[in-house]
């Protein structure tokens, strides 16, 4: 008797139908369909985005530094103080400056990183995205250089190659303020993933970079690779206060929110409304197999009638219709989440022959410059559960209606 309820509403799904009520059968089914498959789709493109730019951009760059000028005697004890917070992983000093690279073929502007290459590998990732070359090399060579890939083909160098490395010289003397040069051999080339880096960034050694900038006794500033980078924030206050008093200095602080936060608040909230916006889809199927509940009832309320004659409850035939438009809200579930997931998988082969169809590059202008994916289970669950409960709570209404057809009203004339 239970299972009876369910095998009527297989019964009036497997049930013919023409003209609008046929339409309305398929724009339920496929609406869902199709919803679930877009959010499916849109969620685990944004989770890549947010995913590369965690895992990429933010391991490549330090959480958070110490700033002020730090003199080269006070390193050792600002790395004390900071190991004294179980949070700190890591910590390097550093020198950063913009500058000027040039070789035979092209001339190009950089950010110039001075770095202690053993305690560089402890808080990035750069070191493990060499292609040629080796990270030590700048340990190793007197002036070698370590530049991304995107960089050294923009110049037509290789590993072994001479550069010229042009900084601006504060120094005034009687013709202005002059730029400050030094050949550098490129001993290592890298590749992160990140345009914005594989194409800006350089590394040299830190005591060529003191040569370099003329400073012999300081150091710009320490990094610092924290558990959670987004503790990051608060945790670098905490510790710059730290240092402040036990070492009664002034130095200063910043973290990765400081250059990259506003482009991971964006990614989250564009997931966010999109997602809402998407999940619109979902709420019109929804509606859709409202009508085509209802329409389903009205072409059955003689069938309806004779059943509550033959001692059918209302519960009885409130669960045919519950069962009728969940039915359709499994079945669009199920197809969405085959079509979801197929679409996800291929993602990258599509998006390259519609951009070698039409000859345009999507994301030529972002920091990554393809479509990344991440499939999370949970997230997943969620849209599926979600498309699920919500054409379930839809069918409570027209069950409801069809509860309370009178059987001698409709029979009368039967």
């Amino acid at each position: 008797m239970r299972s009876l309820p369910l095998f009527i509403a297989i019964k009036y799904l497997k049930g013919k139908r023409t003209g609008f009520q046929s339409f309305v059968s398929s724009a339920g089914l496929i609406g869902v369909a199709l919803g679930v498959a877009v959010l499916i789709l849109v969620s685990s493109v944004m989770n890549g985005f947010e995913r590369e730019l965690r895992e990429r951009i933010l391991q490549a760059i330090p959480h958070a530094s110490i700033e002020g000028g730090i003199d080269i005697n006070q390193v050792p004890s600002v790395k004390a103080v900071l190991e004294e917070n179980p949070e700190v992983l890591a910590s390097s000093p550093y020198i950063e400056t913009q500058g000027l690279i040039s070789s035979a073929n092209s001339l190009k502007g950089i950010y110039i990183f001075g770095v202690n290459p053993v305690l560089e590998k402890k808080v990035s990732i750069v070191s493990t995205k060499i292609i040629s070359g080796s990270w030590n090399s700048i340990e190793e060579e007197k002036y070698g250089i370590i530049i991304g890939d995107i960089l050294a083909f923009q110049l037509g160098i290789g590993v072994g190659d001479m550069v010229n490395i042009l900084v601006p010289d504060t120094t005034l003397s009687l013709a202005g303020i002059l730029p400050r040069t030094k050949r550098f051999k490129v001993t290592g080339i890298f590749r992160i993933g990140a345009p914005e880096m594989d194409q800006s960034f350089a590394y040299i050694n830190i005591t060529n970079a003191q040569k370099l900038l003329r400073m012999s006794n300081s150091v710009h500033g320490i990094r610092i690779k924290y558990q959670d980078l987004f503790q990051a924030r608060q945790l670098v206050y905490q510790d710059t206060y730290r240092i402040n008093e036990v070492l009664g200095t002034q130095f200063s602080s910043s973290n990765w929110t400081n250059s990259y936060g506003t482009l991971f608040q964006a990614i989250k909230m564009e997931k966010f409304l999109v997602l809402f916006l998407l999940s619109l889809v979902v709420v019109v199927a929804v509606f859709n197999i409202v009508s085509l509940s209802v329409m389903t009832i009205n072409e059955k309320r003689t069938q309806i009638a004779i059943l509550m004659t033959l001692g059918a409850s209302r519960s009885f035939i409130q669960r045919i219709f519950i069962y009728f438009g969940s039915l359709i809200g499994l079945a669009g579930t199920c197809l969405g989440l085959i079509i979801g997931l197929v679409l996800t998988y291929f993602l990258g082969p599509i998006i390259n022959f519609i951009e070698d169809l039409l000859d345009i590059r999507f994301l030529e202008v972002y920091f990554i410059n393809y479509f990344p994916t991440d499939f999370r289970l949970i997230w997943i669950v969620i849209i599926c559960l979600t498309a699920l409960f919500l054409t379930v709570i839809s069918s409570f209404y027209p069950s409801r209606l069809a509860s309370k057809i009178n059987p001698a009203e409709v029979l009368r004339y039967e």
